[in-house]
């Protein structure tokens, strides 16, 4: 079965920890509602389905959770969150296949995923046909529209997984995985200029103090004070470039939310021109 073309209606019954999803066409008690039915799958709500004039609707129980949709209405995403995400997102894929049910089924808008104790409980639902690859590239929007943009790390994954996901048959478990490896690199490289630096520093520190008798105390604290900015400064900005290749240049507007919309970000950083060519 194709795509349903007419949206899916969510109705929320607040007398109880459920949603009903409503869609139109008929009934049917096939091999997946049994599968669902008699077995409790790790990250999917419970679900229960009945045939109303030729529609079909679905109940999820949530549990008292709250859906991203909600819960990200007035705050951010940050890096974590969107980790935490992807990993028990790949584990309810595998889930889905180990029941040998579609994972295309699954719904990954963020009014259908709930939350709980950091959690995720995603909708199934049998009569929705729609490519995974797709629904969680779209899932990616929702990530860049509520970034924290001052979080450096959670956006340069954001513009990783919005680009990675636009081909057609990504793997998102390698593309993970090169993230954490890039991420391992980063750290290890962080941590031995850390060193570098230090060392020089206590270096060039024990140089002035042989001659600190022979300034005046506040000239040298002084000039002590701000070539330690400068060094410091100089050193975040070669970081970022050093660190995030392309994205670097443009990190500072980004950090302030005013670069234009994320299409002109992802311009910007591939080098392309306005209209979008390479």
């Amino acid at each position: 079965m194709g795509e349903i073309n007419r949206d899916i209606m969510l109705e929320k019954d607040w007398n109880q920890p459920c949603i009903h999803i409503d869609v139109p066409v008929p009934y049917e008690e096939d091999y997946q509602m049994k599968m669902l039915r008699y077995n409790e799958i790790e990250g999917l709500l419970r679900v229960s389905g009945i045939g109303r004039e030729e529609e079909s609707r679905y109940t999820y129980q949530t549990k008292g959770g709250v859906s991203l949709e909600k819960k990200y209405e007035n705050q951010n995403v940050e890096k974590e969150m969107i980790l935490s995400f992807i990993r028990q997102f790949m584990d309810v894929v595998e889930n889905l296949r180990n029941y040998m049910l579609d994972p295309d089924c699954l719904l990954t808008g963020p009014e259908y995923i709930y939350e709980k104790d950091g959690r995720f409980g995603f909708c199934y639902l049998p009569v929705r046909q729609k490519s995974l690859y797709r629904s969680f590239h779209e899932m990616t929007e929702f990530f860049v529209k509520k970034l924290d943009y001052k979080d450096t790390e959670g956006i340069f994954l954001s513009y990783l997984l919005h680009r990675a996901t636009l081909r057609e048959d990504y793997d998102l478990r390698e593309i993970m995985e090169e993230y954490e490896r890039e991420e391992r690199e980063r750290r290890a490289e962080k941590e031995e200029r850390a060193d570098t630096e230090r060392a020089q520093n206590s270096s060039v520190d024990g140089a002035v103090f042989m001659l600190e008798d022979e300034l005046e105390e506040d000239s040298y604290e002084e000039s002590k004070n701000q070539n330690y900015k400068m060094r410091i400064n100089e050193s975040a900005v070669n970081e970022e470039k050093r660190r995030y290749g392309p994205i670097g240049k443009v990190i500072s507007r980004i950090k302030t939310g005013r670069w234009g919309s994320w299409n002109d970000l992802i311009t910007e950083i591939d080098g392309q021109d306005e209209k979008g060519h390479l």
